[in-house]
């Protein structure tokens, strides 16, 4: 992973004002991204830009005054709200001669700082060549000089040649890691949804997720009050209503017009939201963009293709406001305290709602040579027991979903049982089951 310096520097802000949207909501987001990093905000300059420039997006005059800004604050760094160019960042740099980055390579310095496992700091590093690819490819003309000199004329290879096919390489070699770890996860989760179903919670970073997630099962996840302090997905195991339980997953948190670089690279932690059951979307109630938080977390749900799962919204931090709010609250809509614990019963009854029915509890008995049937019972439920009867004679107690359980009775003979309690009693019986 490319590493970023972490002395705090002296920034200088350049805000384009977009007619899209909230202006004071887009400014005070990147203003809050640029904190994030543990950067000083020396200066903002706001540009109500009617053109842009083709070699450094903004006018000489502009730029003139900024320099002064910089010169005056001693800002060692500027960051624009806007996406620049590798000919316009390079064009920039040289004119201000401090280091000029835009709002993607923001979040993906935001990402470096807060990347801890191997996964998450390989998914980092991937969307990062990632963008530093196109800044090769269209900024650094610098490198365009042939290898070579006295008794070593010849085609060559141009620099900037070689820095791609570097990048090229490393990048290749950390799909192919992810694509091992997307593998491994895929199996895992099938694994573990044999049993339970798999709820996940989403919503815009900072919203309380991580504090919601160790609140209902009890864990001590780590919760910051910053942003994408979550970028690897952690489960745990909840107690819902009726003895059901269900597998909770935390995952990173959403922003508006989330770099794409990032979706790629950490598609194998967003399959966790995309495969699961149950979306459970946390909102910071006390955030009054909370309304333009939630249509930005809805984007990058349908962008990865995670907008048709049923979803609770969870309206947190109700503790921190004083006036009462107009919303709805019902199975779909859940006002809490993930802090405080306020609502929490509520949530878990709407999560069990949510989900399908528990797995039917049956029993099986084959001969012990029939292994195909054996290998399609474990593929298509989860065993609970397997004990061998007697030479010939293999039983299993399984847990199955409706779906499976039909595919399964068109091949194998099941009983199937009410409750485990009635299993244990016709096994005492000495009488398999009976149909349900």
């Amino acid at each position: 992973m490319i590493e970023f310096q972490k002395i705090s520097v002296n920034a200088h802000l350049v805000i384009i004002k977009s007619t899209k949207g909230s202006i004071e909501y887009d400014n005070e987001e990147f203003i809050s991204l640029t904190l994030s990093t543990g950067a000083a905000v020396r200066g903002i300059t706001y540009i109500d830009a009617r053109k842009f420039f083709r070699s450094s997006l903004i006018g000489k005059g502009k730029m003139k005054e900024i320099r002064d800004e910089i010169d005056l604050n001693c800002s060692d760094l500027i960051v624009f709200n806007y996406s620049l160019s590798a000919s316009q960042e390079r064009n920039l740099e040289q004119f201000f001669k401090v280091r000029v980055i835009d709002r993607t390579r923001l979040i993906l310095d935001i990402f470096a700082q807060r990347a801890r496992t191997n996964t998450g700091k390989l998914q980092v590093e991937l969307a990062q060549l990632t963008h530093l690819s196109t800044r090769l490819i269209r900024g650094w003309t610098h490198l365009e000089r042939q290898k070579g000199g006295i008794g070593l004329r010849g085609p060559g290879e141009t620099q900037l040649e070689t820095d791609r096919r570097l990048i090229q390489h490393r990048i290749k070699s950390i799909k192919s890691k992810l694509k091992k770890i997307r593998v491994q996860r895929k199996t895992t989760r099938k694994s573990r949804n044999k049993v339970m179903k798999n709820v996940a919670l989403v919503g815009y970073t900072n919203a309380g997720k991580t504090t919601l997630f160790n609140s209902l099962c009890g864990a001590n996840a780590l919760a910051e009050d910053k942003l994408f302090a979550t970028l690897d997905p952690v489960f745990k195991s909840i107690g819902l209503p009726k003895n059901r339980k269900a597998i909770l997953s935390d995952t990173v948190g959403f922003i508006k017009e989330l770099p794409s670089e990032l979706i790629e690279a950490f598609l194998s932690t967003l399959e966790e939201v995309s495969n699961a059951d149950v979306l459970i979307h946390v909102l910071d109630v006390s955030d009054k963009f909370m309304h333009q938080n939630k249509r930005s977390v809805d984007e990058v749900l349908e962008t990865i293709g995670a907008n048709k799962i049923p979803v609770i919204n969870v309206y947190n931090k109700v503790d921190l406001i004083t006036k009462k709010i107009d919303l709805i609250n019902d199975t779909d809509n859940i006002q809490i305290s993930a802090k405080d614990g306020l609502g929490i019963k509520n949530l878990l009854d709407a999560i069990s709602k949510k989900i399908k029915p528990e797995p039917i509890t049956a029993l099986i008995r084959i001969n012990i040579d029939q292994s195909k049937d054996r290998a399609l019972i474990y593929s298509k439920s989860s065993v609970v027991q397997e004990t061998i009867i007697d030479d010939n004679l293999l039983e299993l107690v399984i847990e199955i979903d409706i779906k499976n359980l039909k595919k399964l009775k068109k091949y194998i003979n099941i009983h199937v049982v009410e409750s485990k309690l009635q299993m244990l009693k016709q096994k005492l019986d000495k009488n398999v089951g009976v149909k349900k």
